[in-house]
């Protein structure tokens, strides 16, 4: 007997389209900020105290320092706010950032532009046991992790590279996950892993995984007294690592090519990233 392949749907011309990718399709989204979303500015007058999470995913964040993001510059046709060294945003709480066993990742769009010290910091996670994501360098920015507390071995993951990321767009990523019986602390710029310094592996039951509730920090490195001159575009995290087994970076990969694709930034990634030719 033939089997019947149905080639339309009932009241249709076409088979459906997939709905379009969001992070909301990403399991356990917990922080998502869209500087792309000016409505999504907290202003007093014309001047921008803080921003608002993308649908109620973390909380609101307000600004620190001794002056404002400012408004009005682009990327990809897309809004975006630069800070100009002295002032950064903070959640005044604590959210649940990082899942109960650890697990946690999170990626962004920045532009670091000025450089004034190894800790000036794209992000960062304050708890007892936290990290931050800064330049390395005193001058240039190469990227590292900064751990707190005993969160793995070395204090730092980095430097990613030798290479200035100054003056340019970077899509950065850090993971805690579980892969084959070891956790890992992996950082990606670009969708890149390219070196031993990239990498940190830790046994399975350390004692010391990252706290599940964190204050976060954009443009600041954890106590907010190193500012970051730059532009910030979007910054997602998720409180863990839901992917699968064999292959625990399907979903950050799956994060970069939307971020990527959005911000005009897919030349940066590598040609054996799953989204270089075709956004999610």
């Amino acid at each position: 007997m033939a089997l019947f392949t149905p080639t339309m749907y009932w009241g249709e011309t076409s088979p459906p389209s997939p709905p379009p990718f969001s992070p909301t399709s990403i399991p356990n989204l917990a922080g998502w900020y869209d500087a792309s979303d000016t409505t999504s500015y907290i202003k007093s007058g014309t001047t921008t105290t803080g921003i608002r999470s993308q649908g109620n995913y973390g909380d609101n964040l307000g600004v620190i320092g001794n002056s404002n993001p400012v408004t009005g510059v682009q990327q990809n046709g897309l809004d975006c706010l630069y800070f100009g060294g002295s002032t950064a945003f903070e959640n005044s709480n604590t959210d649940p950032l990082v899942g109960s066993s650890g697990y946690h990742f999170a990626v962004g769009v920045f532009r670091p532009m000025v450089v004034n010290d190894s800790k000036d910091s794209l992000w960062s996670l304050d708890a007892n046991r936290d990290y931050a994501v800064s330049a390395n360098s005193t001058s240039r920015f190469w990227g590292e992790v900064d751990l707190g507390n005993g969160v793995g071995s070395s204090g730092v993951l980095g430097p990613f590279s030798t290479v200035n990321r100054e003056n340019n767009w970077i899509i950065y990523t850090v993971a805690f996950s579980y892969e084959m019986g070891w956790r890992y602390i992996r950082h990606f710029i670009n969708g890149s892993n390219l070196s031993s310094q990239s990498t940190h592996r830790m046994s399975y039951m350390t004692g010391n995984n990252l706290d599940v509730y964190q204050r976060l920090r954009i443009m600041a490195n954890r106590n907010g007294n190193k500012k970051l001159t730059g532009r910030f575009g979007e910054l997602l995290l998720f409180n863990g690592d839901p992917s699968e087994f064999m292959n625990s970076h399907v979903h950050d990969r799956k994060a970069e090519g939307y971020l990527a694709w959005k911000w005009g930034l897919q030349g940066n990634l590598p040609s054996n990233h799953p989204y270089k030719n075709a956004a999610p």
